[in-house]
């Protein structure tokens, strides 16, 4: 490839100050952010403006065959941003502006750049009765990406996934052609996806091999103006696990139902692994850490609620606490960050947990994180925590009851030096382990697969399936540029 040739072409889309093939450019999009996946090196990074200029650059994109990768704020969480074969990486941050927030049917349409503290600033400012569901993720991270990967949001209990929270989607597809889909695509309201074809699953999993969303509608919810957050604490997760599964099938206005083990919950304080215990049963501390938030309207309704909430896990002989009764309990020497990100003891701030990729002080993470039915969480993080500590490594866990409790998603963490080659292979040995052990559960999907996963998940498909996959990837990506290397039929 001419390299010179193709940004003096670029350039006359974007301006040449928003296209680059400088090594020390191509160098800022590398890696992936955390995991130990292998790194990339991008031939080109260009920024965008707006979707017409997206369109011209995928179709000089075609026009050499170069691949392309789309991009939003480098905390590339599960590398599915790394640019495995060169090309182009579409760089959509200046594409981060709300475009429109509708507070009669609840929705903000946004464009593909915008992120989480994008979002979260403007609804705070200009619409502070709605919030938008959040990731455990940093503020940098893409509102889209996070929707299009079946992220997870603290309102998972009563909305789904982020996949159930778009409502429609405008995309420049592989063949450089612009299209809407949902009720956008027929008026200029961006209320939901029916009841026309739901075309939005031609983007939703795909990790961006289908083409690259330029805006979306992602739900909003009201703040309701009586919230609780719950703190749950048992021995064990099999313990806890039944009294959270009770609890999503109650109808008490919870919207949201998470818990994480002892070791998570050390990890998300900011402490270094070296100071705590690997196994922190053993010292007899709870090893299950729920939170269960529930909210309301009016005061009455607020006390049932809590009370109904109070007597189910009675029922379990766990007295339940207030998030900040919880957090007040830990002596001082022991809180490390938890306050920091816990603001007001709950509130309608969400938790984007920085400091789990801390642990290690390396600032390594990795996961097996899964979709898998709610009667399997608890045997998943048995085998998960058998798995680690075998290795000398604390378990990490984290799960979500997910859409009214329909289903769940687990995951195991781990965290290593992303500076220690040893370290790293050991990360990747444990990995594997428990993704082979997890997935005799039936069931379990891996989200956000690597490689090796992805192969797994097509020796489980029918071959029809696969041949269906196969097409439509050939009809939205004729010449196979987008996103190359992720697995995805057509590579």
């Amino acid at each position: 490839m001419n390299n010179n040739k193709v940004v003096s072409e670029l350039g006359k889309v974007v301006g040449d100050r928003n296209v680059s093939d400088e090594p020390e450019i191509q160098f800022l999009y590398h890696y992936d952010f955390i995991t130990a996946e292998p790194e990339g090196q991008c031939d080109i990074a260009i920024m965008p403006e707006k979707a017409e200029e997206v369109q011209e650059i995928i179709k000089i994109a075609n026009k050499y065959k170069i691949p392309v990768v789309p991009w939003v704020s480098g905390i590339n969480f599960g590398s599915i941003a790394t640019p495995r074969k060169g090309g182009i990486v579409i760089d959509l941050r200046r594409m981060n502006r709300v475009l429109e927030v509708n507070e009669d049917d609840m929705y903000a349409v946004i464009e593909g750049g915008t992120t989480w503290a994008d979002l979260k600033g403007y609804l705070d400012k200009h619409h502070p009765n709605f919030r938008a569901g959040i990731t455990f993720s940093p503020p940098g991270t893409g509102v889209v990406p996070s929707c299009l990967c079946y992220g997870m949001f603290d309102l998972g209990m009563i909305g789904g996934t982020g996949a159930e929270f778009l409502n429609g989607l405008e995309a420049v597809l592989g063949s450089g052609e612009l299209v809407r889909v949902g009720s956008c695509s027929i008026s200029n309201k961006w209320y939901g996806r029916q009841p026309l074809p739901d075309l939005a699953g031609l983007f939703i999993g795909w990790e961006g091999t289908t083409g690259i969303v330029t805006k979306a509608a992602v739900k909003l919810w009201p703040k309701l103006p009586y919230r609780e957050d719950f703190a749950i604490l048992a021995q064990t997760v099999d313990q806890g696990v039944p009294v959270l599964l009770k609890l999503s099938k109650a109808g008490l206005g919870i919207v949201d139902i998470v818990f994480v083990n002892m070791g998570w919950c050390q990890a998300i304080q900011g402490f270094d692994e070296k100071n705590v215990a690997k196994d922190p049963v053993e010292l007899g501390l709870p090893d299950f850490v729920g939170v269960v938030t529930t909210q309301a309207y009016t005061e009455d309704q607020h006390k049932a609620q809590c009370n109904a909430i109070k007597t189910i896990c009675n029922e379990f002989g766990i007295e339940p606490t207030t998030a900040k009764d919880f957090l007040d309990s830990f002596p001082s020497d022991m809180r490390g960050v938890f306050l920091d990100i816990f603001p007001g003891y709950g509130g309608y701030t969400p938790v984007q947990a920085w400091g789990c990729w801390n642990f290690s002080r390396g600032g390594g993470g990795e996961w097996i994180g899964s979709y898998c039915s709610t009667s399997d969480i608890a045997r998943y993080y048995n085998i998960a925590r058998e798995i680690t500590l075998k290795y000398n490594k604390p378990p990490q866990f984290y799960s979500r009851i997910m859409f009214g409790g329909h289903y769940c998603v687990a995951r195991a963490n781990l965290c290593f030096n992303k500076n220690d080659p040893e370290d790293i292979e050991k990360a990747r040995i444990i990995l594997k382990e428990i993704f082979d052990d997890v997935h005799e559960l039936d069931g379990v999907i891996m989200y956000k697969p690597p490689m090796w996963v992805v192969e797994h998940h097509k020796s489980k498909t029918l071959p029809a399936t696969t041949d269906l996959i196969k097409k439509i990837k050939k009809l939205l990506d004729p010449n196979n540029i987008m996103n190359p290397g992720q697995g995805i039929e057509g590579d």
